[in-house]
């Protein structure tokens, strides 16, 4: 029979394990990451790493990376890869309908003056609003990333539909962004897509996070 403190000792051991099967977990499966991220890629300096998915072309533009503070790598996704049908119609030229973004802002650098200052102006548009014509975004979340305190932020803009885009070409574009306070800075990690395309390249973005290794 239990008795009076036995029965506290297992209502607190249940409360316990609701709230942490309750905290939001981002990455860090370790499933078949392998196969799909072949290839690793490893800023300067050793700031960060993270896999490169398999058919995915790395975009690098090293110049004046230590004169703004800011180090980044883009992981563009194959022409057509997931793109709408009518993106990929026979004699239309191939597209790319999705990019994935690493980058490290130190201290001072060029863009923002910190973490929250991030979060503050890519989670509302110019005139501190939530929602537009033009861009929605929703409630920041408090998540943890491969163990580390992150934000997580979505939205939904009219915007290029990836790196390659024409001058003038816009699109309605989905992005999921992962923010991770650093000691020197902070890290971001960022999936645009088309918005028709976006849940395709969901996956492949929640495999590079969970890859992803950053400075303290």
């Amino acid at each position: 029979m239990y008795t009076a403190n036995r029965y506290r000792k297992v209502l607190v051991f249940i409360l316990t394990a609701f709230v942490v099967s309750a905290v939001p977990v981002r990455a860090g499966s370790g499933s078949g990451t392998a196969a799909l991220l072949p290839a690793k890629f490893i800023m300067d300096n050793n700031y960060f790493s993270c896999g490169v998915p398999d058919g995915w072309r790395m975009r690098r533009e090293k110049p004046g990376d230590e004169k703004r503070k800011i180090y980044g790598v883009a992981l563009v996704a194959p022409a057509n890869d997931g793109a709408a049908p009518e993106a990929a119609a026979e004699g239309s030229a191939p597209k790319t309908s999705a990019a994935i973004y690493v980058s490290y802002y130190l201290k001072g650098n060029a863009d923002f003056l910190g973490y929250e200052d991030f979060i503050v102006r890519n989670s509302q548009n110019a005139l501190n609003e939530p929602e537009s014509a033009k861009n929605s975004y929703e409630p920041v979340k408090k998540i943890k990333l491969n163990g580390r305190t992150a934000s997580e932020l979505s939205r939904v803009k009219t915007g290029a539909p990836g790196p390659e885009s024409k001058s003038g070409e816009s699109a309605r574009v989905k992005e999921k962004l992962y923010v991770l306070p650093a000691k020197r800075g902070f890290y971001v990690l960022r999936l645009t897509a088309s918005e028709a395309d976006f849940d395709r390249h969901l996956k492949v973005f929640e495999l590079v996070a969970e890859t992803f290794k950053g400075k303290p």
